[in-house]
């Protein structure tokens, strides 16, 4: 049975915290016996997107710092909850994790070393509550090396990487605009220099962008999945820094695109995916143990005792873990009703 309720209470239980007072000095909140200093709250906070849900048929947004304080404690009670089973993971492990997924994930690698946007502390961190759930969930569990094998040779097709083109895309609704980019590039001028020049005015209607595109299906079975599949034979001519005519998108939306580099498909061999393989079985494995590790964490987050020294937020808490008990009480109801009479009275 799924626990209703923990995604929505646990992602509303605590987000936001501008301006904290209160006379504890330098510490925002007490976790257990973990105190959270204002240097720690703050460095999170920096890189917490403010949470947009519905609330009375309307857009609603509630503090970001709120939602860093949430993960936070979540985080730590994660964490007490693997040392108290001995599946914490080691600093090499989330080191280890780390370097693959910089490896891997380009996006990542971009958001770390160019864009600046996390620091390889704040994915150390991800990581390293990503192993705890992943520890917590596969405790026991084994996957042999024959099974990774087997797996690997019966879907082998899934680790195809199908070729792509990293484009600049430049999407036009105004004819008018369309005509004066058409007489820049006969001109000569540079496809990036023209679609900025455009695109920094609201008026010309102009929208410039980026992204990976696949040049190899199987592509969805809809209209999206048509339009990849028409981009693609568009692409697959092109060499890097040659330019798409216009195609038009839909009635009044016409894009022009630019290879700036293309990548072969290639077949991932056994060793670079062995690793991942191992870990979905193990996942698969633990989960079939039937441990409803959510309702784990939110039980947990009940007992942990939590002094957030901010009046606003530490009233919200109280608020939001008040709603988390009745959930949990509505849980245990759903449960005892759906077991043989027997068994409930024998409870």
């Amino acid at each position: 049975m799924k626990f209703i309720g923990w995604t929505a209470l646990v992602a509303v239980a605590l987000m936001g915290l501008n301006g904290c007072g209160g006379g504890q000095g330098q510490a925002i909140a007490k976790i257990g016996d973990k105190t959270v200093t204002q240097q720690e709250y703050l460095q999170r906070t920096e890189k917490m997107l403010t949470p947009v849900g519905f609330a009375n048929n309307q857009l609603s947004t509630r503090p970001a710092g709120y939602e860093a304080l949430l993960q936070m404690v979540r985080e730590q009670v994660l964490l007490d909850m693997a040392q108290k089973e001995g599946v914490a993971p080691t600093e090499q492990q989330v080191e280890e994790r780390v370097q693959r997924l910089m490896k891997e994930d380009a996006n990542l690698k971009r958001m770390v070393t160019e864009q600046k946007i996390l620091t390889l502390d704040d994915v150390r961190r991800q990581v390293r509550a990503q192993l705890i759930q992943f520890n917590l969930l596969t405790k026991g569990v084994t996957v042999t090396e024959q099974e990774v094998k087997n797996f690997y040779e019966q879907n082998k097709r899934n680790f195809y990487r199908p070729a792509t083109a990293s484009v600049q895309v430049l999407i036009v609704t105004n004819r008018e605009t369309r005509a004066k980019i058409d007489e820049d590039l006969r001109k000569g001028l540079n496809f990036r220099s023209v679609a900025q020049k455009y695109s920094q005015n609201p008026a010309a209607g102009v929208q410039l962008g980026e992204s990976e595109v696949p040049l190899e299906g199987p592509f969805p079975n809809n209209p999206q999945g048509a339009f990849l599949a028409r981009l693609a034979e568009i692409l697959k001519p092109l060499k890097p820094g040659e330019t798409s005519n216009w195609i038009q998108v839909d009635a009044n939306a016409f894009v022009r695109v630019m290879v700036v580099s293309k990548t072969a498909g290639r077949q991932l061999p056994y060793e670079e995916v062995k690793d991942r393989i191992r870990e979905g079985l193990m996942l698969q494995k633990g989960q079939q143990t039937n441990r409803d590790l959510n309702e784990e964490i939110a039980r947990r987050m009940l007992e942990t005792k939590v002094d957030i020294f901010h009046p606003q937020w530490k009233e919200q808490y109280q608020k939001d873990m008040e709603e988390l008990r009745k959930a949990l009480e509505e849980l245990q109801k759903q449960k005892q009703a759906a077991q043989p009479s027997g068994q409930a009275q024998s409870r």
